[in-house]
């Protein structure tokens, strides 16, 4: 495990579970898809310089990516793993709720600077992303399904969270 794809709807714990993984294997850095994908105040950049930044971050042997299902494409064959988070709908509705809270007015560490968190603005892209629930969980089986190349983890709870946490420190040289 080397090259680790975190991937799953907003809202999941993808930024949660890299900053923990690379406590545990500090030598192997995070890419954040939305670090590389957004300018300041939430507006995106350029798909072919979103591509061309992604693809510079993935030439390295070793990686925890981090991001949502857009990056997919791009990078899915350079990983040797993947993990899709996919909590109940209650776990992740209130993991959404209390986001924009805790970070109201500042930037979230995954994210560069100025995106700041404003309640309203991140509770409209939350609802649309909730809504969305059935069309991320397709697209995801379908991917999960179609990759025998990679080590995969559907994680749904705290426990399988777990085994993948130890399974990566006993990925450790």
């Amino acid at each position: 495990m080397q090259r680790l794809i975190i991937t799953g709807a907003n809202g999941v714990g993808k930024s949660h579970l890299a900053a923990r993984l690379a406590i545990i294997r500090p030598e192997i850095p995070i890419v954040s898809f939305d670090s590389l994908k957004l300018k300041t105040d939430w507006q995106q950049r350029p798909r072919p310089e979103i591509i061309s930044s992604l693809d510079d971050k993935l030439k390295g042997d070793a990686w925890i990516l981090e991001g949502g299902p857009s990056m997919l494409p791009q990078a899915i064959a350079r990983a040797d793993s993947l993990v899709w988070l996919d909590p109940s709908e209650v776990v992740r509705a209130w993991r959404l709720t209390i986001r924009p809270w805790r970070s109201i007015g500042k930037t979230r560490p995954e994210l560069p600077p100025g995106n700041d968190d404003w309640p309203i603005q991140q509770y409209r892209f939350a609802i649309r992303s909730l809504k969305n629930k059935s069309k991320f969980q397709s697209y995801f089986s379908d991917v999960f399904q179609n990759t025998e190349h990679l080590e995969k983890w559907h994680c749904r709870d705290a426990k399988s969270i777990e085994g993948l946490v130890g399974k990566w420190l006993g990925s450790a040289p």
